[in-house]
């Protein structure tokens, strides 16, 4: 779907945009952990009385976040909040914000006690369910605190989980499980399970296989379980890293009890503390980073290598650290700097498998994990918040890929796809961005160009959707074929691919016996995605986030986004639908796939000519 808005509401809009920062702007700033600007700039927005009450709302949800989220400060966050939902602006945003604030806060009783008030504000259903999923763990986390009045918190939360819709996401499939495990549920626990992994058949994810999962929540579960049942249970929540549900499931199951010198007993005990002492020094250290210290005044290594020892120790191991907390806590890690910044990418692995990727006739032996629920994610991952994220790394010839990343970006693409809020406001907005893109493009030759990543993203789930209708049996069968075709294209266009490539330069030297500057790499895995995926547009999309920043995932992406500026100047002509008044890449969306394809190989050198 194309949106092409009118010359003169462009000009207009672009004449008022040259006079003020506009929330795109803000939040550029703020993705390039330019905090301070940011948060200068998102204050005058939710001040300005003659902005959008979209944007004033959207400001203050983005200024209640660093408060919280930056330097902790719940009582400032849920006055930013409080003035934001004054504005009338951004009803669902706000709501789901105020109950994350007032959750993580540990403030309970608010939370539930505000949860019928912050879902009246609210009309989205997706909306809606964020609300009701922090409303929940807030009666979770409540029963763990107060055992005296588990078993109303516990009728209160199963009772709201019932109102969740099927598009709720992975977190209901989390609480879920929590309160099943509390209630002693096993059917409950497992099915919990299952929809947090987004598992059709079997019980578990291939990795977890071989631990038994079904009898494990069936014997631990039971009325009267054996010590020894509750413990394997509680070892499995743990090795899949589901920490704070094993930690509060084995209290509430009264463990240790005579198992307190069983060697499971010994390493679940570390596993909490040490993980706990860890995600508290991440914060620090991710905190500090966003308040401006230097990158190189701080590092997390020391902390990861304390962890480690801890946990090595409590399960008698020794030799290399990655095999041991592999083995024995189905831990997969990465420590050291992601784009500069000290960073850690640390979960739990469900996937562990040999595989060989190909392209133009070049190979690379693999071996593929995936891992998920995550201790820490890297610095950027954290200050984006949700918005994006790490997907995954490459090293040794492993690819390691980072579900988390993966699991709502299906459910949002299936939602524009309907008469919903999220399609409305992205076609409402189409105007303003697209203005915005323009006078970016007048400063720059390449730019992030968010009304472009608008059309994209409505062009190739569109795509998709007409994909699967053209082999669905049943419109019941459309959601499920449209959920399991993005998942894949995703998961195989920014994994398999992108990494895929960086495995094929390493065995052919580049950036190890060769010192090939890794923007250069990333340029090279970023033309493969656009070359050799179904959907080009997603790659496109998921490319297109901070050109402007100097990492070398935005300096690779700034080059072919370049290249792409380059061959439309020369063949527009070729182009359908092309204006001459408008700056080339902001009609990149006008191109064929065929033609996002045959630009990406004409850059690429290791593509046949």
């Amino acid at each position: 779907m194309r949106v092409a808005p009118a010359l003169a509401l462009v000009e207009l809009l672009l004449a008022s945009a040259a006079s003020a920062a506009t929330l795109t702007e803000a939040q550029e700033s703020y993705d390039q952990n330019k905090v301070a600007v940011a948060e200068r700039m998102f204050g005058e927005i939710a001040a300005d009385p003659a902005a959008l009450a979209d944007d004033r709302a959207g400001a203050g949800v983005a200024l209640a976040r660093i408060a919280w989220m930056i330097d902790g400060n719940s009582k400032l966050a849920l006055q930013r909040l409080d003035a934001a939902r004054v504005t009338g602006g951004k009803a669902c945003e706000v709501s789901a914000m105020t109950a994350r604030v007032l959750r993580e806060s540990h403030l309970y009783e608010q939370a539930i006690g505000r949860e019928a008030a912050l879902l009246q504000a609210c009309t989205d259903p997706s909306g809606r369910d964020q609300v009701r999923i922090q409303a929940i763990g807030a009666r979770l986390d409540d029963a763990a605190d107060h055992p005296g009045a588990r078993r109303q918190l516990l009728a209160a939360a199963k009772a709201d989980q019932q109102l969740l819709t099927p598009d709720a996401g992975v977190e209901a499939g989390r609480v879920r499980l929590e309160t099943a495990l509390f209630t002693g549920d096993a059917e409950g626990a497992l099915a919990g399970w299952k929809d947090y992994f987004w598992l059709d058949e079997g019980d578990a994810p291939q990795a977890l296989q071989p631990l038994g999962v079904t009898e494990r929540f069936t014997r631990g579960l039971a009325p009267n379980a054996a010590v020894a049942d509750r413990l394997k249970l509680a070892e499995l929540l743990m090795r899949a890293g589901f920490a704070s549900e094993s930690e509060r499931f084995a209290t509430a199951a009264g463990l240790p009890g005579s198992a307190a010198s069983d060697p499971i007993w010994r390493k679940l005990t570390t596993y909490w503390t040490e993980r706990r002492k860890l995600e508290a020094e991440v914060l620090r250290v991710n905190r500090a980073l966003a308040r401006g210290a230097p990158k190189d005044s701080l590092s997390l290594e020391g902390p990861a290598k304390a962890a480690s020892a801890a946990l090595m120790s409590a399960a008698g191991a020794s030799g290399d650290p990655r095999e041991a907390l592999l083995r024995d806590y189905g831990i997969v890690a990465s420590v050291g700097t992601t784009s500069g910044y000290p960073s850690i990418h640390m979960g739990h692995m469900i996937e562990d498998h040999d595989d060989v990727v190909t392209q133009y006739g070049h190979s690379a032996k693999i071996h593929f994990r995936a891992i998920d629920n995550m201790v820490a994610n890297g610095f950027e991952s954290w200050l984006w918040d949700g918005s994006a994220m790490v997907g995954g790394w490459t090293a040794d010839g492993v690819i390691v890929h980072i579900r988390p990343g993966y699991v709502k970006s299906p459910l949002t693409g299936w939602r524009l796809t309907q008469d919903t809020e999220d399609r409305r406001k992205l076609l409402a907005r189409q105007a303003a961005r697209a203005a915005e893109d323009i006078a970016k493009l007048k400063q720059r030759p390449v730019a992030s160009l968010e009304g472009l990543n608008d059309r994209l993203q409505m062009q190739y789930v569109d795509q998709i959707l007409a994909a699967v209708r053209s082999r669905a049996t049943s419109e019941a069968d459309v959601r499920r074929l449209f959920l399991a075709e993005f998942s894949k294209a995703n998961l195989n266009q920014s994994i398999r691919v992108h990494e895929g490539r960086h495995a094929i330069d390493n065995a052919m030297g580049l950036g190890t016996t060769q010192k090939v500057d890794q923007s250069v790499l990333e340029e090279r895995a970023k033309l493969s995605e656009l070359a050799l995926t179904a959907y080009p547009r997603m790659a496109l999309r998921n490319m297109d986030r901070s050109l402007e920043g100097d990492g070398p995932h935005d300096r690779g992406g700034a080059r072919v986004f370049d290249g792409y500026r380059k061959w439309m100047e020369a063949h527009t002509g070729e182009i359908m639908g092309y204006e001459p008044n408008v700056p080339v890449l902001a009609q990149l969306d006008k191109l064929t796939d065929g033609q996002i394809r045959e630009i990406a190989m004409s850059l690429d050198a290791l593509a046949p000519k």
